[in-house]
């Protein structure tokens, strides 16, 4: 058995070629003349960053011409309304209140046109709300595939479909249809896709392309590859002026007056606080309305409830039990000038008959994750999403703004309050993320491959076909079997099902360590057999908090994998049989875990 020499991929391997790409593209542009007929150049255009429910949306601010409808605009902007068009709309009409009525459109209104979600920092300059991106303009759509192409010379047993279904995802997707016109064009020598032979040398088209912003600019909408690709499709009367995103909701007043405190409050709760004007009662079919001025009795407002605050047990002078009593729709709340934030937040919990410590717990499952928040209070949104509040004892106790991220993305909105009372800052706020270096992904081709690329992966060597001697009734056996070996020492034989009859048994009455692999066992089963006979502690379904705080109110983090903890190397390292998303790899990293995924 031979190693195979081609690399595991390091997920940053990507980012970093597309950055190396843009450099070379950069220097080709300004120092190479060339004819018309390949000319090629950079234009930068820039776009806004809004954020919704977890994620930042680049968006295209554009000014509706004479003739566009919404759904025109849609189809012509952007892979979110081509992929899943309920959630485009949704995240076009929280982005664009002032759209009442995405089909009344009007000629030189301003509209910002969501292109696509991007996870935190995934852009340069993200954070400010404004980026400028580079598209790069070439003749021939062949020469952009060719620059996002990596030489691979085809091995025994390769099939096209098998190629790029790794790199593009299952058989009849979408995506695997793209990849397959992709080789297409990178491979024009190549006229029946059926007939590839060993040691061939093809192009395969990388599909971190598919992270360029220019990247739907290459299919028509046969989905077909384009001759030429034009960066600049977007006319230049329709563009709007550019501004920068919309700033987050601004902190409520944390002067610690009884006026600052409600006002946090209602920013902690999803509240909207009115503290002008008059609130009128109805006092019934034959009476006057009851008027409160909201300046001496400040009135929050919650998706379904209207809370009314007093600091002297009246309201208007009115004895709020009776107040409270005639108008049961309205909950009254005592405070004073000494109420701190998390204790109105109790009182408003408390108010509308949810308990105060409501000791309950949300979470949701993501491919192989289970997450679970527990929170001081929990509370359902009109959305259906949640809202988890706890109280924490400082900053170090925050959860990572990627982690927030994420839990929003899944339905969750996850509030922490400061002893002060004020809130730990919005999920908007840039944050720095952990690099993640040690985040490797195996694609093994069986068992055997998988078990070589492991214990590479763990620091362990692996020496294929190791002559083995053993007696057996009465003479010396000679058999064949493949050694994995420990830095400090520990080996053991590896069988594949090579070893037949009383061989395994004798081998083992000679002293060696055997784990037999079954053919139906899964990597992961693999991973754990190999583990424990190595006696290399590990840990099945390891979980992690979300912050550094006990575990009373905080979110944890199960995965179902193997965390190593092997003191030979010195080394953790988590074993998962899917890819994690960018927060729990951040957050793994954080605690000092090495990941490695298949």
């Amino acid at each position: 058995m031979s190693f195979d020499p081609t690399p595991n991929t390091l997920n940053t391997g990507s980012k970093m070629r597309r950055i190396a790409l843009l450099l070379l593209c950069c220097a080709f542009t300004w120092s190479a003349p060339m004819d018309d007929a390949a000319a090629s150049g950079l234009v930068y255009k820039n776009y806004i960053v809004r954020y919704d429910r977890g994620w930042d949306i680049l968006c295209e601010p554009y000014v509706v011409q004479a003739g566009d409808w919404v759904l025109k605009i849609f189809r012509q902007k952007g892979e979110i309304a081509h992929h899943d068009f309920r959630d485009f709309l949704g995240i076009f009409e929280r982005l664009n209140p002032h759209v009442r009525d995405i089909d009344m459109i009007r000629p030189g209104q301003t509209i910002d046109i969501p292109l696509r979600k991007l996870e935190h920092g995934t852009l340069p300059g993200q954070a400010s709300g404004v980026i400028t991106i580079p598209f790069v303009t070439l003749a021939k759509v062949e020469e952009v595939i060719h620059q996002h192409a990596e030489h691979y010379q085809v091995r025994r047993g390769d099939t096209v479909s098998q190629l790029i279904s790794a790199r593009y995802g299952r058989v009849g997707t979408r995506a695997y249809q793209e990849g397959i016109k992709l080789f297409q064009a990178a491979n024009p020598q190549v006229t029946d896709l059926d007939l590839i032979y060993a040691g061939q040398r093809l192009y395969l088209p990388d599909p971190s392309m598919r992270d360029e912003a220019w990247y739907a600019d290459m299919f028509d909408e046969a989905g077909n590859l384009k001759e030429t690709l034009d960066a600049d499709s977007t006319r230049a009367s329709a563009a709007a002026p550019l501004r920068p995103g919309a700033e987050p909701l601004a902190q409520a007043p944390g002067d610690g007056s009884p006026e600052g405190v409600l006002a946090q409050a209602a920013a902690v709760v999803g509240g909207e606080l009115r503290d002008r004007g008059t609130y009128f009662l109805p006092e019934g079919p034959a009476g006057r309305d009851f008027e409160v001025d909201l300046s001496r009795h400040p009135l929050m407002e919650m998706s379904a409830e209207k809370l009314l605050f007093t600091q002297d047990g009246t309201i208007m002078d009115r004895n709020a039990a009776l107040v409270q009593s005639q108008w049961p729709d309205t909950k009254v709340i005592a405070y004073d000038a000494q109420s701190s934030v998390p204790a109105v937040v109790g009182a408003i919990f408390e108010a509308i008959q949810q308990p105060v410590d409501t000791g309950e717990e949300v979470g949701f499952e993501d491919q192989g994750v289970q997450v679970t928040v527990r929170a001081k209070w929990i509370k359902p949104q009109r959305d259906q999403r949640r809202l988890c509040i706890s109280p924490i004892a400082g900053p170090a106790e925050q959860t990572p703004v990627p982690l927030r991220r994420y839990l929003e993305q899944n339905g969750i909105v996850l509030k922490e309050l400061l002893p002060g009372g004020e809130e730990d800052g919005a999920t908007t706020a840039p944050a720095e993320r952990h690099a993640v270096r040690d985040v490797l992904t195996l694609i093994p081709m069986g068992q055997k491959d998988f078990v070589q690329r492991l214990t590479r992966a763990l620091g362990y060597s692996f020496v294929p076909n190791v002559a083995i001697s053993f007696p057996y009734a009465g003479i010396q056996i000679q058999a064949y079997a493949n050694l994995v070996n420990s830095p400090d020492g520990r080996e053991v034989l590896v069988d594949f099902g090579e070893l037949y009859g009383d061989a395994v048994k004798a081998i083992r009455q000679s002293g060696l360590h055997v784990v037999q692999i079954a053919p139906e066992a899964d990597y992961t089963t693999i991973a754990a057999q190999l583990l424990a006979a190595l006696e290399t502690p590990f840990l099945e379904q390891p979980s992690f908090a979300g912050a550094q705080r006990p575990p009373t109110y905080n979110t944890t983090v199960t995965i179902q994998g193997l965390l190593v903890d092997d003191p030979a190397t010195a080394k953790r390292t988590l074993l998962a049989p899917f890819s994690l998303h960018s927060a729990i790899t951040d957050l793994i990293g954080a605690n000092g875990v090495a990941v490695v995924t298949w």
